[in-house]
């Protein structure tokens, strides 16, 4: 008797015995292998799906402005992309340079390799655009592309209208250069330094979406890009823009309360793209969108060229709004380009 109940005193001790701490240790790894797994696994399956949901819209944007371009009966030439017209700023349907303009012979051209045509006056821009077979850009056509790209939610940090911040390109002076462009546009880091993904620091893809489904390069970072645009003339008696009674050149928010827009016209203001789909609001933002500040000294009354969206140094100041109003015409910088429009 004594042997048998020592027995199943025994079983009785082994079945309470629960799991050692070992045994929980394999326990809580296997399961944070299999959470491990589950994850990564999800995690691309989004993207997958993200994917997919970005080439289905870009390939429907493309037959929507195919078909848009045969009955307006436009023809972009090779290197240029297609874009909408847009009512609020007065412009038709029209085709821009791809790339920043390249000095190839003599002769503006839009192609990836290169770097950028720079060291050339507004003056001398518009008279090569011209040679070229169309014209400088129009300051209505540059905030039409503005809008544009804005209203496209691939652009954004965020992934959506207003989420995060909009991609500025090449803005934070690594390299401290002007980049050439690459014929593949899934490449939009091509030559940033250490770039990898979508974004490297304040530096961010140099790529950005037209609701034509084409891709139009470096329109925010790497160069300044004038367009046809001046304000003031040598007999004005108004002020610019700026703080007034400021006499300091510096680069303000647009959304700044004490910022007098003196003489500018509306068309280049963020304002006058609220009327586009998802940019109610955009009257309010500020560089932390990346959609740049303005340069000017409401104290000059000198006529003042145009400069748009930023060089390779303008990591705050960079952006598809970007306006910088401190030169003439005839000034010509080794960070200014421009892009010519048919």
């Amino acid at each position: 008797m004594g042997s048998r109940r020592g027995h199943v005193d025994d079983n009785e001790s082994n079945a309470k015995r629960g799991f050692t701490i070992v045994e929980l240790l394999i326990v809580v790894v296997v399961i944070a292998v299999l959470a491990a797994i589950t994850i990564v696994a999800y995690s691309g399956i989004t993207n997958q799906a993200k994917a997919s949901a970005k080439a289905q819209d870009i390939a429907q944007w493309k037959k929507k402005s195919e078909l848009r371009k045969v009955e307006k009966g436009i023809s972009c030439p090779e290197g240029y992309v297609f874009i909408y017209g847009n009512s609020a700023l007065g412009t038709n349907d029209f085709c821009v340079m791809k790339y920043e303009a390249k000095n190839i012979g003599g002769v503006a051209t839009s192609q990836a390799d290169g770097t950028p045509w720079v060291s050339i006056t507004q003056t001398d821009a518009i008279a090569a655009a011209t040679a070229s077979g169309g014209h400088l850009i129009t300051e209505a056509e540059w905030m039409t592309i503005a809008a544009d790209v804005l209203s496209v939610k691939y652009n954004w940090s965020g992934g959506a209208v207003g989420s995060g911040y909009v991609y500025q390109g090449h803005v934070n002076n690594n390299p401290g250069s002007a980049l050439a462009a690459s014929a593949d546009d899934s490449d939009g880091l091509f030559g940033i330094t250490g770039g990898t993904g979508t974004t490297v620091g304040r530096n961010s893809q140099r790529t950005l979406l037209l609701s034509s489904g084409d891709t139009i390069w470096d329109f925010s970072g790497n160069v300044y890009e004038w367009t046809q645009q001046a304000i003031g003339t040598p007999t004005l008696t108004t002020s610019q823009i700026g703080v007034s009674g400021d006499s300091n050149w510096i680069w303000r928010e647009w959304n700044l309360g004490s910022l007098s827009m003196g003489n500018l016209g509306s068309n280049s203001r963020p304002s006058a793209l609220t009327s586009t789909a998802g940019l109610s609001d955009i009257a309010s933002w500020d560089a932390s969108k990346g959609i740049g500040r303005v340069y000017a000294n409401y104290a000059d009354a000198s006529a003042r060229a145009f400069r748009r969206g930023g060089s390779w140094g303008n990591t705050s100041d960079a952006g598809v709004l970007a306006l910088a109003l401190d030169t003439s015409a005839t000034n010509a910088g080794t960070a200014v380009g421009f892009r010519v429009a048919r």
